[in-house]
């Protein structure tokens, strides 16, 4: 159970007016952060950087963090639950030792970062607005998308710190290297595609089954839940926040030497554009008051908890008996799968890790601040998971089993081809010609090279990595073998290698052996994580999860 929280003091007033005022320096309208949470702090230990523990609360941030990075790429890594947490635990682990070292990035340095980074240089207005109304919509925390920002400028800052000297990439090598990365490759091949063999397979009743109980563990659903839940909204406190404000005496002073102790381009609005200060500051009031009234909001919530805790047995619905009683209501959301956001708890930010703590002991949440109030929720309705019958999903499996027949054709079909391609140049014939008589169709593709990260022209079935290491591992004239691919797979022929031109050299070597210089100054930080990673209590603790191959937090 939870303590009664006291109401505001004057000092405490005031840290909750300075919280506001570094919070609307950073960005425009954030949430405030409970106090609960606040007071509370992690309970584990996951390993201790420089003497300080590591906490279950700073892994759960992180690990938020990295899956929200992942939702911001365009090419998330691929990672297992166990990988996820080791990679989150180092990222931890790294802010722990930027901070030991001195290297913070402050609230000015990240709010500059953010008016240089974030501008449209057409219009010169402010384009973070419309990334935190994204973060909004993916449900995701503005606070942790700032975190990994200040992560990266404090990294960036210690690599330059610990770089190489420029002159260890001589323009020699650099030459060598630049000539490799830009040689190109001109090249034929003939792609087998899954979708192109899809009318011709044919699906059997026993194939069907079998494919299904093969893969009955791909079809099931997920346990879906439905939580019951009381809102205390903040909106029914701002009066008497905003007059408890009003007995401040020194507010105004207060207000004015926090407006002056930061630079005037710090207020902005949500359009990027400056506040006059007497708007700053009243943005400043508003935003506290806000904070205050969702905290006011937090201590009815408690009231409410403790009575819920003096209840025996504790069960779900007693909530409903509560809400009777003081004549509150009681919300229902629809089932809905862990992970997602159901309408009516859109202000909780952490919802699955809230629910996760909820059990038949213990069915009801604490009070939970959100920035329009403050929320206790309890699992009414566990839907359990179930593995659908055959029948049931039929049209989808069939569709699936197709698919699959068809991959298993077109790979069939490329293999095929490879060996008629061994046979028919053993004879002396040509990759086209052997195509042609294949009846198939050899593709020529547009030159690429081991640098182009795109390359016009080229089918939309073709992966181009994947191409890359083919045609560069073959001399000119030799033929691959067949690559799978994830659509089927493809036979490649090398006809020539292109050398990169004097006057393509003189053009790009200078901006190719800064780029050199830089990406090699940078490997020092790596070789510094690892070395202080691998020496850690926190590398220990991780250890069974970290050698499942979890990608690094320096990737």
């Amino acid at each position: 159970m939870i303590g009664t929280i006291r109401k505001h003091s004057a000092a405490l007033w005031w840290i909750i007016v300075v919280a506001v005022i570094v919070s609307f320096v950073a960005w425009s309208g954030q949430s405030q952060s409970s106090l609960v949470s606040m007071l509370g702090g992690g309970q584990g230990r996951y390993g201790a950087v420089d003497g300080k523990d590591l906490t279950r609360d700073e892994i759960q941030q992180t690990y938020r963090q990295l899956l929200l990075q992942d939702k911001l790429s365009e090419r998330p890594r691929s990672m297992t639950d166990d990988q996820r947490e080791a990679t989150a635990a180092q990222m931890a682990f790294i802010d722990h030792k930027l901070h030991n070292m001195g290297v913070i990035a402050d609230d000015e340095v990240l709010a500059s970062v953010i008016r240089d980074a974030f501008r449209d240089p057409a219009t010169g207005q402010s384009t973070y607005p419309a990334l935190a109304e994204r973060l909004k919509n993916m449900g995701a925390r503005e606070d942790d998308y700032l975190a990994i920002l200040r992560r990266q400028v404090e990294q960036s800052s210690l690599v330059g710190l610990l770089s190489i000297p420029d002159s260890l990439v001589t323009p020699r090598e650099a030459e060598a290297d630049y000539r490799r990365e830009n040689e190109e490759a001109v090249a034929s091949a003939v792609f087998f595609i899954n979708t192109n063999f899809l009318n011709s397979v044919k699906i059997t009743p026993e194939g069907l089954g079998t494919f299904y109980t093969n893969r009955a563990q791909n079809y099931r659903i997920q346990e879906k839940l439905v939580v019951s839940y009381i809102k205390f909204p903040g909106s029914n406190h701002l009066a008497t926040a905003e007059a408890e404000m009003a007995k401040m005496p020194d507010l105004a002073v207060r207000l004015e030497q926090a407006y002056s102790s930061r630079k005037t381009n710090s207020f902005v609005d949500d359009q990027g554009v400056v506040l006059s200060k007497d708007a700053a500051i009243a943005r400043m009031k508003a935003e506290a008051i806000k904070g205050n009234a969702a905290e006011q909001a937090a201590q009815v919530a408690t009231e409410v908890y403790n009575e819920l805790a003096q209840i025996s047995p504790a069960k779900a619905e007693n909530l409903d008996a509560v809400a009777a009683k003081r004549k509150m209501r009681v919300e229902m959301t629809q089932p809905f799968v862990r992970g997602e956001r159901p309408l009516g708890l859109e202000g909780i930010q952490d919802l699955a890790n809230d629910l996760q703590r909820l059990t038949p002991d213990s069915p009801f949440s604490e009070p939970l601040v959100a920035a329009d109030g403050a929320y206790i929720i309890a699992i009414r309705t566990r839907i359990p998971s179930v593995i659908p019958p055959l029948k049931s999903i039929e049209p989808r499996v069939t569709e699936d089993y197709r698919r699959s027949l068809a991959l298993e054709a077109a790979r069939s079909a490329g293999q095929a081809f490879r060996n008629a391609v061994t046979n028919g140049i053993a004879a002396g014939k040509t990759f086209a010609t052997i195509a042609a008589e294949q009846k198939l169709q050899a593709i020529d593709l547009p030159a690429f090279s081991l640098s182009m990260t795109m390359v016009p022209g080229l089918p939309p079935y073709a992966d181009l990595g994947s191409l890359k290491d083919t045609a560069f591992a073959l001399e000119p004239g030799g033929t691959s073998s067949f690559t799978l691919s994830r659509d089927g797979g493809y036979v490649l022929s090398l006809k020539e290698r292109k050398k990169v031109s004097d006057e393509a050299i003189k053009a790009g070597l200078s901006a190719f052996i800064a780029e050199a210089r830089s990406r090699r100054s940078s490997s020092p930080f790596g070789q510094w994580f690892t070395s202080e990673w691998e020496k850690s209590s926190v590398a220990e603790a991780f250890k069974p999860r970290a050698d499942t191959n979890a990608p690094s937090a320096m990737n």
